[in-house]
């Protein structure tokens, strides 16, 4: 997610990426009752604005959240074509209206304001909770549907009162336990937590991990903890984390962080001559930060699929395509596939609803189940707006080259 390393010039080559990815991608509806949803069921085109639904992005294109949000909004542009082109939804064609949100909640918040009293039916927020919060509130408030595509916390939904959120990412309680999972099967039983304090995302991943290793019969046998500063650097060395994992010897390192920090904490474990297998999850997917750990091996990641050419997925294949096509980037990290999907899924709920109301949107999306988008299968229920056991990518790194390992979904998620 956040681009930064150790070294100033490869701080800077990674930061430049960011820009290039960046620079390539280049009225308000009241909650219904259901006697409201039921007088909007057939609606249909005369939803329309000008025969168009206005979706609005307050996403990041700039900033550390840009990595992650920029690949998504690219995808989310195809699928928005894609739909147009087999004839919209409800005879109404979809137009998108993006403000780039700076990775900055109250500037993401400013243009939530702006889109949804210009109409908008459908916002597209930031994947960070932290990020998007007050973005997705302004949002609720006025009855607008809101689907951040590639955010991991199960807090997006009715937890945190947000009964029109959802996120089409896979949640951390899923993920941990995958990288779990896996780890304990393949390295053993002993593990070390290095653990980002930055992030409820990445506080999020290493409590659940240690809980599903736990049932599994591991042992924690080291938790030390470091954090990033708003620009995504360490914010102190972390030699005295990393002398404390050595000491305990683990058979494997949970790293929950996210680039760049994340990177320069997994270059200092690196260059103190540790070479333990380390996992992590879809924050550190992507090879974009490899500079800070050049040759790297014995590393992991579980993330959505796999973007180096060998996910036997060949519907994810051909979207990647077309995305290196329609950008003349490769993807950087899959969160691009979370962006198709959200604009398939408020498509298919606006069909099943009959409407754009953001209530009856929301009530069809909870009646998804097993729904298979490009990310993979959806369901979502009136508790929970996330998916917890969608089957993930392992990615296995050996010698600075990623290689597609299997799909793998949770024995048995978190239970939060």
């Amino acid at each position: 997610m956040r681009l930064l390393n150790s070294s100033r010039l490869t701080r800077a080559a990674i930061a430049g990426l960011a820009v290039l990815v960046a620079f390539t991608l280049a009225g308000c509806v009241s909650t219904a009752d259901e006697h409201g949803a039921a007088a909007n069921a057939d609606s249909g085109g005369r939803d329309c604005k000008g025969g168009d639904v206005m979706i609005g992005s307050t996403m990041s294109t700039t900033g550390f959240m840009s990595v992650v949000d920029a690949p998504a909004l690219g995808m989310a542009k195809i699928a928005i074509d894609r739909v147009n082109k087999g004839g919209g939804v409800l005879g109404c064609k979809l137009k998108l209206v993006e403000v780039d949100g700076e990775s900055n909640s109250d500037k993401e918040a400013q243009i939530a304001t702006d889109l949804v009293a210009k109409g908008a039916k459908l916002l597209l927020v930031t994947c960070d909770y932290d990020i998007t919060a007050k973005a997705s509130q302004v949002a609720q408030a006025a009855g607008v549907l809101v689907i951040s595509p590639c955010l991991g916390d199960t807090i997006m939904g009715p937890k945190s009162g947000l009964t029109l959120g959802f996120s089409m990412g896979s949640a951390v309680p899923g993920e941990a336990a995958i990288m779990a999972e896996y780890a304990f099967k393949h390295f053993g039983p002993k593990a070390a937590l290095f653990r980002d304090m930055s992030l409820k995302y990445t506080q999020n991943q290493c409590k659940d991990f240690q809980t599903r290793w736990k049932q599994l019969g591991g042992t924690i046998v080291a938790d030390p903890q470091f954090n990033q500063t708003p620009q995504a650097a360490l914010a102190a060395p972390v030699s005295a984390q990393v002398n404390e994992i050595k000491g305990a010897h683990p058979d494997v390192i949970a790293l929950c962080s996210y680039p760049g920090g994340g990177a320069e904490a997994l270059a200092t474990l690196r260059k103190s001559g540790d070479n333990t297998p380390v996992i992590s999850g879809f924050a550190m997917d992507g090879a974009y930060w490899l500079g800070a750990v050049p040759n790297l091996s014995n590393f992991y990641d579980v993330t959505y699929a796999s973007v180096f050419g060998d996910d036997p997925n060949e519907k994810i294949q051909k979207l990647l395509q077309d995305y290196k096509e329609k950008t003349g980037q490769d993807a950087v990290t899959s969160s691009p596939l979370t962006g198709a999907s959200s604009i398939e899924a408020f498509a298919k709920a606006a069909e099943d609803a009959k409407s754009f109301d953001g209530a009856a949107l929301a009530k069809a999306l909870e009646s998804f189940k097993d729904v298979e988008l490009t990310v993979g299968s959806t369901s979502f229920s009136p508790e929970l707006h996330i998916n917890v056991t969608r089957p993930m990518a392992v990615i296995e790194v050996q010698n600075g080259k990623h290689k597609f390992v299997t799909y793998q979904a949770a024995e048995k998620p978190v239970a939060e």
